[in-house]
C-alpha cells in the first residue's frame, strides 16, 4: 500500500497570494502533476489540514477546482486554518466528512477508511478560534474505540497538529495542547498495531517518537507551497522560506511496516545512470 500525504495547501482566494508571496493554487496543481507522474501511482492521497488559508468560501471553491484534477482517491483532514462546515459544504460527495461526530458545533471531522490492508484514522485537532490544537475527551474516546475496532490491522493515524515539540519555538507555541498530547499518548500507548502518526502544521519534514508511547513514531510533512523556516535557536523569529515544496510517500508492505519517503515537486533533470547516461 502506498499512501501519498500532501499538507498545508493554504489555497488562497482568486488573485491572492499566501503570505503575500505564494500562489498556493498553482503550487497545488504542480504537486498534483508530480504525483500523477509517480510510478507506482499511490493508492490514495490524504491531505492533512490547512487546506485553505483564511478560510473564505471562495478559497474552498478554488481548492475544489484544483483537487478535481487529482485522479487518485482523496481524503481530507481538517487543520487550524480550515472551517469544518465550509469544508463539508464544499465537498458534499466526500461522505466520510459527514459522520456527524458530536462536538465543535457542527461535529468533529473524524473518520476511518481502509486502504487495502491498512486502516487510516483521521483525527480532528482543531481548536477554534486559536491556531493551536487540542484533543478533548470526546475525540480521544472516539480514537480509543476505533483503535479497538481495527485491532490486528496495521493502522496510520492522520492529524494536523503533531503530538510532539519540534524545537521551532514559535510553532510549538501553536502546537497541540499538553492535555491533548498526554491524552493522545495514553490512548496510543495501548495499541501495538499503530504503524505511524502522520501530521501537518509544521511545513517541514520532522520525525519524533510520541512521548509516553514507546514505539509510536510520528512525523510531519513539507507543504505543497511554502515552508516554515528552520529556526532552532531560542526566540528565533517566525518566518517562511521558499524551500522546495513536496509531499510524503508512506509505503507499507507485510513484515516491513511503514517507511516514509520525502518527494519534491518537479520535474527535475534525470534520472541518469552513475555513468551519466539518461535512464528511459
Amino acid at each position: 500500500m502506498l499512501l501519498c500525504q500532501i499538507t498545508d495547501l493554504h489555497v488562497a482566494r482568486p488573485g491572492a497570494l499566501a503570505c503575500e508571496r505564494v500562489d498556493t493554487a498553482r503550487a497545488l496543481r504542480q504537486a498534483i502533476a508530480t504525483i500523477h507522474r509517480w510510478s507506482p501511482r499511490p493508492d490514495a492521497v490524504i491531505a492533512t489540514g490547512d487546506l485553505v488559508d483564511t478560510p473564505h468560501p471562495s478559497e474552498y471553491e478554488v481548492l475544489r477546482e484544483c483537487l478535481a484534477e487529482l485522479q487518485i482517491p482523496l481524503y481530507l483532514v481538517v487543520g487550524n486554518h480550515d472551517h469544518r462546515a465550509g469544508l463539508r459544504a464544499a465537498f458534499p460527495e466526500h461522505t466520510y466528512l459527514h459522520g456527524g461526530h458530536p462536538g465543535g458545533g457542527d461535529g468533529f471531522v473524524q473518520y476511518r477508511v481502509d486502504i487495502g490492508p491498512v486502516t487510516v484514522l483521521a483525527l480532528d485537532t482543531q481548536s477554534p478560534p486559536g491556531a493551536g490544537g487540542h484533543l478533548c475527551d470526546a475525540r480521544l474516546s472516539w480514537l480509543d474505540a476505533q483503535l479497538q475496532a481495527c485491532a490486528g490491522r496495521p493502522t496510520i493515524i492522520a492529524m494536523h497538529h503533531p503530538p510532539f515539540d519540534t524545537g521551532i519555538e514559535f510553532m510549538d507555541e501553536l502546537g497541540l495542547s499538553s492535555q491533548g498530547r498526554e491524552g493522545f499518548a495514553a490512548v496510543v500507548s495501548r495499541y501495538p498495531h499503530i504503524e505511524r502518526v502522520i501530521c501537518g502544521h509544521l511545513h517541514r519534514s520532522i520525525q519524533a517518537g510520541v512521548a509516553g508511547a514507546p514505539g509510536v513514531m510520528a512525523s510531519t510533512c513539507v507543504s505543497t507551497a511554502h515552508q516554515i523556516s528552520l529556526g532552532l535557536a531560542p526566540d528565533a523569529p517566525g518566518s517562511i522560506t521558499l524551500e522546495p515544496p513536496g509531499f510524503a510517500l508512506h509505503l507499507w508492505t507485510p513484515g516491513a511496516g511503514v517507511r516514509t519517503h520525502l518527494a519534491y515537486v518537479g520535474p527535475f533533470e534525470g534520472p541518469y545512470t552513475f555513468e551519466g547516461e539518461s535512464v528511459s
